[in-house]
């Protein structure tokens, strides 16, 4: 039997898999003082984003494997796990689709003006009618940087869904997805985006890899779109750019800090629609991120290797 620790919330179907196994699972749903508590006996730890540093990480002496929730690690020390030969496994695919629809549906609000005008319906009356006009997708140009999973879904559904030219930089792809134009010049993505859409994973590299330069490069009438990581974006830039009308707008399931601060001036713009890093909390997502890092923890401790296995 090992001891399990899920530090957050989660469907249903992963817990009750452990616990039919015979494992003794814990959920801490975010408390920190159980999470404390429990590391000193933990073997498995089930995290989603909760994060876990060096110091969280050195309490727990017997732990055998991290099972992230998902598929961005950026939370989870893995050189730390590297030196202490802890087992990390993602979910990869689980909640793509999710992700995907979900930037799609920003893409879509912010060009429709449907959070404004609604706002202004409701406040104003049939005057909102006059508002200004918005802007039809069709035949548009989709940018996207970081084109795996998630940015090729986001690809199909674009250019075949709605005419769009989809034009990707991803520097570790060789071979274009379906419906995509791949450059080498990254700049001519911001130049030539309508949307511009971020799915890079978060690493050294693509810290802040969107700042004041990159936003600079996009059309005033460009929205940019962000359901991949917070710290890919120069936040204190992207709030300058939208002050200054330098972009049309953004749409933004992460911030630089999570929780975004209640006082930022991303929350009083009405060209800025924000989500609580929400875009993979769907129902089916939920269910099959819950499945399958279950399965990876009973993969490991059966001395199997899954798929999504890192480390």
């Amino acid at each position: 039997m090992a001891n399990i620790l899920i530090t957050e919330k989660m469907d249903p179907v992963g817990p009750t898999m452990l616990e039919e196994a015979g494992h003794r699972v814990v959920q801490a749903d975010r408390d920190m003082d159980i999470i404390r508590r429990e590391l000193p006996q933990t073997d498995v730890i089930v995290v989603r984003i909760v994060d876990l540093t060096p110091e969280l990480l050195s309490q727990a002496k017997q732990l055998k494997l991290i099972s992230k929730h998902g598929v961005g690690v950026d939370n989870i020390d893995m050189e730390w796990c590297k030196a202490n030969h802890v087992a990390v496994t993602i979910t990869p695919g689980a909640n793509s689709q999710a992700v995907a629809e979900h930037a799609l549906a920003m893409m879509m609000t912010l060009a429709k003006h449907m959070i404004p005008v609604s706002s202004d319906y409701r406040d104003k009356g049939f005057s909102a009618k006059n508002s200004p006009p918005s802007m039809e997708m069709w035949g548009k140009t989709l940018g996207i940087i970081g084109c795996g999973r998630i940015g090729s879904l986001l690809a199909k559904m674009t250019a075949f869904g709605f005419g769009m030219k989809v034009l990707a930089y991803d520097p570790y792809l060789t071979a274009a997805p379906e419906g995509v134009e791949l450059t080498a010049d990254r700049d001519r993505v911001f130049q030539e985006a309508d949307f511009l859409s971020l799915h890079p994973v978060l690493n050294d590299e693509t810290r802040n890899c969107v700042g004041e330069r990159e936003l600079s490069l996009m059309k005033p009438t460009a929205y940019l779109i962000n359901c991949g990581r917070g710290p890919l974006v120069d936040e204190p830039a992207l709030i300058r750019a939208l002050e200054a009308g330098a972009i049309a707008g953004a749409g933004l399931d992460v911030t630089a800090k999570e929780p975004c601060e209640p006082d930022s001036p991303l929350f009083q713009m009405r060209n800025v629609i924000l989500t609580p890093h929400f875009a993979a909390t769907t129902l089916e997502a939920a269910a099959a991120c819950s499945r399958i890092a279950a399965e990876n923890v009973l993969d490991i401790l059966a001395g199997k290797r899954p798929a999504g296995q890192l480390v």
